[in-house]
């Protein structure tokens, strides 16, 4: 991943009239021949030529030398053949030179068309002004400097954090400041390659409409970008830093108090990111203090050095091994991690014959297990019988049906995208009512003073269910079984196969069409009943054709399901932070009337059916691509 001059300066600024001393003759006509040849797109020589002859991108002409000289065609084509898409919550993907980057131009040109937008809004927002957050990644810091002088440079207040926070922090700093905007310099989860920039709006969320596609024409109209010296800004007040006592505030403000249990003992880690600035003072602030942070993992590195892949990423087991082998040596009762923001959380429990003595496969719980585990907790101790619980469509059912039987409102077809969540948030007349938000991905919130996925919050919940359940004898795995037990057994499974390079959204693309007109009437010898389209916004029949609309905000995603009822389904649709396409299962033993006799038989049994459906959905995807 570069990080030099040609990316960034000492001063972190992207060299718009620095001018350069290299002469761009050579490589200019190296491209030209590669096109010729058919070795570049012209859509990519084009862009590497303006690349290459404004001055504009001048601090990025070595690294676009280097890739020609070292003949990285491949790079060269990802990199230059398309402008990186400001989506409708930001920009996300590979750092690097080239407009399909996340680098300062790219980043400025988000910057530039946020202020702008801003400033449409009159006066008043641009003094309200713009909160900006950074997660540990490398280079976050300088990109988050970038928006805030970027946001004086157009007249707009920006608020900066002094060192990194997590993303629901941010979330609960927009509100709290009044501000009209925010923005977190993160790729979340993602590799340490990428990063990007999420944009919120005055509510605490992520941007929806009519604010995303309003910012997304001004970003795409973007020919210059604004920018003030940073000093002079802060002696203007234009740059201030973010209030010392929002930490502070933020704990207060998101503390959940269930019980008065306490006796437990938990390993911490924040892979190398915010989490010990959120999580580790939520949980002390609430008396647990038997609290083990991995500090090998505590130190800020974006390069992840520690986590297997360098993806610190809660979904993936194997990123909890080092807090598993603390946890085995100290007979801790959880282990819990956080992604690089914080804004996801994961965990580990141990095995009622094995203890810790197990692969983290084993050991750890799946997204839609805490959600669940989280829910129930929560209105088992909070008596909540009115309120609004919210998911999106991937998430298990199973926590819908725990909301409806407390007697709560369930909206369960929301895309995926945590800012849907907060959307239900916002349309209350009442914040208050929001109970609790989730979704499969380890995304949780459980107050409605951050509208972001709050990793914090959910850490709280889960440490006080753990501590009421030791105190009772009972474990995490017992009482997930009594949920099963009460509710019907669910199995959630998912596969993501990466398809990158010029070629990889095309492939995405293609199977997308290919299952839209062509469904299959059946997966896995399981006949379907229904296929619904939430981007034409339909539900058909696949054997008799008839179409029935359905409601829901439009979205690149399309659910096949098993039955009527829907409970059993397997879901496809493409990532939107990462060049992947996603497919889900959700299986339900009430569903497919697949109850054993005991519980031990029912899980193997919808176990089965669930992966039989997935390997059986991604063959019928795949033979898109096979002619």
């Amino acid at each position: 991943m570069p990080t030099g001059a040609a990316l960034f300066d000492h001063d972190g600024k992207c060299g718009d009239s620095t001018g350069s001393d290299i002469d761009m003759s050579g490589p200019i006509d190296q491209i030209k021949a590669w096109q010729d040849e058919e070795k570049l797109s012209p859509e990519a020589a084009e862009h590497l030529e303006k690349w290459l002859s404004d001055e504009v991108y001048a601090a990025f002409e070595a690294d676009i030398v280097s890739l020609i000289s070292d003949e990285n065609l491949d790079e060269l084509e990802d990199a230059f053949r398309t402008q990186i898409a400001f989506g409708t919550g930001g920009i996300r993907g590979k750092m690097g030179a080239g407009p399909n980057r996340i680098n300062l131009r790219t980043i400025g040109e988000a910057a530039q068309g946020l202020a702008q937008y801003v400033l449409e809004s009159g006066p008043e927002a641009a003094a309200k002004g713009i909160a900006i957050a950074n997660d540990t990644r490398n280079n976050s810091d300088v990109f988050a400097r970038e928006v805030a002088t970027i946001a004086a440079g157009n007249g707009v207040k920006a608020y900066l954090f002094k060192s990194p926070r997590a993303t629901p922090e941010l979330s609960y700093a927009v509100r709290a400041l009044g501000a009209t905007a925010g923005v977190v310099i993160s790729a979340s989860h993602n590799p340490p390659r990428d990063n990007g920039f999420k944009a919120y709006w005055s509510d605490g969320g992520q941007v929806v409409p009519p604010h995303d596609s309003a910012i997304i024409d001004q970003v795409n109209a973007i020919a210059t970008i604004k920018r003030a010296d940073i000093d002079e800004a802060r002696s203007r007040g234009l740059i201030e830093p973010m209030p010392e006592s929002m930490d502070e505030n933020y704990l207060r403000d998101t503390s959940i108090r269930l019980s008065n249990n306490r006796n437990i003992s938990i390993v911490f880690t924040p892979l190398h990111g915010v989490g010990a600035t959120s999580i580790v003072p939520a949980l002390e602030n609430l008396g647990f203090h038997q609290i083990t942070v991995i500090d090998k993992q505590n130190d800020f590195d974006g390069n992840f050095p520690t986590v297997a892949g360098g993806v610190a990423n809660p979904e993936d087991p194997g990123a909890m091994t080092m807090a598993i082998q603390r946890a085995a040596e100290i007979n801790a009762d959880l282990v819990m991690a956080s992604d690089p923001d914080a804004d996801r959380l994961g965990c580990a429990v141990t095995l009622p014959d094995r203890g810790w003595d197990a692969s983290p496969a084993d050991l750890a719980l799946n997204g839609n297990q805490i959600g669940v585990l989280l829910i129930h907790h929560l209105l088992s101790k909070g008596n909540r019988t009115d309120g609004v619980f919210a998911k999106t469509i991937v998430t298990t059912d199973l926590s819908a049906d725990i909301a409806r039987a407390s007697g709560l409102d369930v909206v369960d077809n929301l895309l995926v995208g945590f800012k849907y969540i907060a959307q239900v948030i916002a349309d209350q007349g009442n914040p208050a009512r929001f109970v609790f938000g989730t979704e499969e991905s380890h995304g949780y919130l459980a107050t409605h003073t951050v509208r972001d996925k709050d990793a914090a919050s959910a850490a709280m919940i889960l440490a006080d269910l753990a501590a009421t359940l030791k105190a009772k004898g009972s474990s995490i795995r017992a009482y997930l079984d009594d949920i099963y037990a009460e509710h019907g057994y669910y199995r959630e499974i998912q596969k993501s196969i990466t398809r990158e390079g010029a070629t990889g959204n095309g492939d995405i693309q293609q199977i997308m069409s290919f299952l839209r007109e062509s469904p299959p009437t059946e997966i896995a010898g399981r006949p379907l009943a229904r296929v619904i389209d939430r981007q034409a916004g339909t539900s058909t029949d696949p054997h008799s054709g008839a179409v029935e609309p359905i409601d829901g905000d439009k979205g690149n995603v399309l659910a096949f399901t098993f039955t009527d009822a829907g409970n059993t389904r397997v879901t496809a649709r493409p990532s939107g932070t990462e060049p992947k396409i996603k497919y889900y299962v959700s299986a339900a033993s009430k569903d497919l009337k697949l109850d054993g006799t005991t519980l031990a038989e029912t899980k193997t049994n919808v176990d089965k059916a669930a992966q039989d459906i997935l390997d059986g959905m991604v063959t019928v995807a795949e033979s898109a691509l096979n002619g």
